[in-house]
């Protein structure tokens, strides 16, 4: 008997963390900077085919990869990037429209501003959804 019940709390108990695994969790906050700096690291090195391909869907869906790759282009143009350092992040929706978005004051070679990422979470990770920078003068 107390074979059977240790069988079917272990039974239980691998079904249960199974179920977990299953459902949706949320990206954690605190990752939204190690999804920046692989972008900063992707960016630095012209990856823009990976950058692309870690696209949220819904970027993805909106802007073909000549358009993103174009964009990227125009910000690696400044040169490698010197420094970046997040100065400010808003949240924004709940659940599948779950969203965050630092903003990062950014020194490259030749050029610094404020590079603002939009990151939606997707199935709990941080993907990029929009970038936009703004030159300091």
């Amino acid at each position: 008997m107390f074979r059977k019940v240790v069988a079917l709390v272990v039974l239980l108990t691998a079904a249960m963390s199974a179920g977990c695994s299953v459902l949706s969790r949320e990206a954690p906050p605190e990752d939204v900077d190690k999804a920046a700096a692989l972008f900063f690291q992707r960016l630095d090195k012209s990856d823009f085919d990976a950058i692309y391909n870690d696209l949220s869907k819904r970027f993805q869906e909106n802007k073909t990869r000549q358009t993103v790759t174009e964009s990227l282009k125009e910000l690696a143009a400044f040169g490698k990037v010197i420094s970046y350092e997040r100065v400010s992040m808003r949240f924004q929706g709940e659940g599948k429209d779950r969203m965050l978005m630092p903003v990062y004051m950014t020194t490259f070679e030749q050029a610094g501003g404020d590079l603002t990422l939009t990151f939606q979470d997707e199935g709990g990770e941080w993907k990029l959804l929009a970038f936009e920078f703004k030159r300091r003068r």
